[in-house]
């Protein structure tokens, strides 16, 4: 019953710090993260970057259907073990690694990136706009799931159905 107790103010007071903090943590539906996967191109071989990946679903589904190789990256210490777990429930630590922490911690990973996934609120994306175009190579794509940046123009475009929804999905190039 402790243990029981201990893991249920850690989730909780994990959620609540990530909502405090402005990344309150929702997960996509695999089939709007497919669709994003779809709108970069991406093909086997190639490596992806999340930044808050929460559960690491995107990731899952893009070593498992693409056979991409992964990096994600969350600040939340549940959203971290969450990833860390469903990673190694999936089989696949050696194309998955997971980080704790600030996106900064994987500014030359990003550089090297072929995808850059983004599911954040327009806010977040709004203060890591100039960071994240300034450190992507020029040959990288950022895909972001329903939210857009204040002054980047999408390359293309493409509708899905997220949590029930119809929301978009937006590509974009430095």
């Amino acid at each position: 019953l402790l243990i029981l107790t201990v893991f249920v103010l850690f989730w909780q007071g994990s959620l609540l710090i990530a909502t405090i903090a402005g990344s309150p943590i929702v997960y996509a539906s695999p089939k709007a993260i497919l669709d994003c996967w779809k709108l970069a191109g991406l093909s086997s071989g190639q490596t992806v970057i999340d930044l808050g990946c929460g559960n690491a679903r995107s990731l899952i589904l893009a070593a498992k259907d693409f056979g991409a190789k992964g990096i994600g990256v969350d600040r939340s210490y549940y959203g971290y073990w969450r990833s860390k777990i469903n990673v190694w429930l999936y089989r696949q630590s050696k194309n998955i690694k997971i980080v704790r922490g600030d996106f900064h911690l994987i500014e030359s990973q990003v550089a090297q990136a072929d995808v850059v996934y983004l599911y954040l609120l327009n806010e977040t994306l709004a203060q890591i706009e100039p960071w994240l175009f300034h450190h992507i190579g020029a040959k990288t794509v950022v895909v972001s799931l329903a939210f857009s940046f204040p002054n980047h123009r999408p390359i293309k475009e493409a509708e899905t159905v997220n949590l029930g929804q119809k929301t978009m999905i937006r590509l974009y190039r430095r």
